[in-house]
């Protein structure tokens, strides 16, 4: 019996994991990477599926290796890094980034199609006067909505899937693409899922305990059978939509955006009435992953703020924030905010590593070691981006073994790792903490 409750569970739990990391939005990035590889596109989809669903996944582990709490997994680098760290994602990456972009995306993939005549300024005022209007309200109406509305999106999207991967709508061809896996391993940092994972986690393990499942084996057993379930339904989906986009890199002029993009492969594989049928259900899609996060926005700083701003404030600066980003249209809003995915998206896959391997990890300087050089070169590179170099520096970091491929973090890390480990035994107190929160001695 108890064998199949936790069978029963791992299902929901599983389907509950794919519906927080599949966002609406993401729908235009693993067709527009596709369209990029064109025949190297399984070079592609290794690359995706290891930043867009593999490494989600194990951020929810990482934390439950830790203790159940992010602020429990980044402990060791300082008691006060978790404030920052979620301060950062929810200004930088979910107020001027997430939630601007559901809005222009329902405006390009959702009302455009549908009214191609209307404002783009008339979608965003509509847009965030219902996210205003449900925000604040906090009704149950999203929780209603959602549970019609996952399923059938995932309903409408499994069908383009298999439509287009028994019955492609064209073959695809070489785009000389230098490097189709470090494109696409990048390029998926734009869904913002290892944020996602890293931050929902603790909310997820508290409602597996609040089923009832209080010892740490049960509650492996359902996050890791969970995220199996997660995974292969975000691999359908990704990977299907990927090909798709690949099946049709000989059909559309290589600097077509992303949002034309995937409406004209839709058109292409089922007509008028496919995309009509997407372009509601995205819509609606987007207008609740915005209420969503613009809930968890205002509550994290008007906590923040010890309600001196307080909730309903920080909604109305949301929803002003998300008009004002929303008009730059998608395809702007993905590349200016690209260098930020840059430099915060190094340090949080460096966490769901040390989270993952956590015991075999020797003390708290591996920890810091590991952070500092991380965020250092992964500073220097954002500030590249945004055009303001420190040449001498940009210089050497591109001379960096992997830099050429996006990962001139990695070697740092792992020199920051074995030298913070070294000069934490060779320094710490008596008062220091290791990895349990416990006084470390060097007797």
């Amino acid at each position: 019996m108890k064998t199949n409750k936790i069978l029963r569970d791992s299902i929901i739990f599983g389907f509950a994991f794919f519906a927080v990391f599949f966002g609406a939005g993401n729908l235009i990035f693993p067709p527009s990477i596709g369209f990029a590889s064109g025949s190297e596109w399984s070079n592609a989809l290794v690359g995706f599926v290891l930043t867009g669903i593999i490494l989600p996944l194990f951020a929810l582990i990482a934390v439950l290796n830790a203790g159940g709490k992010f602020e429990d997994l980044t402990h060791p680098i300082s008691p006060w890094f978790h404030k920052a760290f979620n301060l950062i994602c929810m200004v930088f990456i979910a107020m001027l980034v997430t939630v601007p972009r559901t809005a222009a995306t329902t405006h390009e993939i959702g009302v455009q199609t549908l009214f191609p005549d209307f404002p783009v300024s008339g979608t965003m005022v509509v847009f965030f006067a219902l996210n205003y209007y449900f925000a604040m309200d906090k009704s149950y109406l999203l929780d209603k909505v959602g549970r019609f509305l996952t399923p059938g999106l995932f309903a409408i999207l499994l069908f383009i899937v298999l439509k287009g991967t028994f019955d492609p709508i064209g073959t695809p061809i070489n785009t000389n693409l230098e490097n189709s896996f470090s494109h696409s391993f990048i390029g998926a940092y734009q869904t913002g899922d290892v944020f996602t994972g890293l931050l929902c986690a603790s909310i997820f393990i508290a409602a597996i305990v609040g089923k009832g499942y209080t010892k740490s084996t049960d509650m492996r057993k359902i996050v890791i059978n969970g995220t199996v379930i997660a995974g292969m339904g975000l691999l359908i989906v990704y990977g299907g939509l990927l090909y798709l986009g690949a099946a049709g890199s000989g059909l559309f002029p290589s600097d077509i955006e992303s949002t034309a993009l995937l409406t004209g492969l839709i058109n292409q594989l089922l007509g008028d009435y496919g995309t009509v049928a997407l372009a509601v259900a995205v819509s609606l899609a987007c207008l609740t992953t915005a209420i969503g996060i613009t809930a968890a926005i205002a509550d994290f700083l008007s906590q923040l703020t010890n309600n001196k701003v307080s909730y309903k404030t920080w909604v109305v600066l949301v929803c002003i924030s998300g008009v004002s980003v929303g008009l730059l249209g998608v395809e702007n809003i993905i590349n200016f905010s690209l260098p930020l995915f840059l430099g915060l998206y190094p340090v949080s896959i460096l966490l769901v590593f040390l989270g993952i391997f956590r015991k075999y990890i020797p003390n708290a300087g591996a920890y810091k070691g590991s952070v500092i050089l991380t965020l250092l070169i992964s500073l220097f590179e954002t500030l590249g981006a945004f055009g303001m170099n420190v040449s001498f520096v940009n210089e050497w970091i591109s001379r960096i073994p992997l830099s050429g491929f996006g990962f001139a973090w990695l070697l740092p890390a792992v020199i920051g790792f074995i030298v913070g480990a070294v000069i934490h035994n060779l320094f710490s107190k008596k008062n220091d903490y290791d990895l349990d929160n416990n006084p470390v001695s060097n007797d």
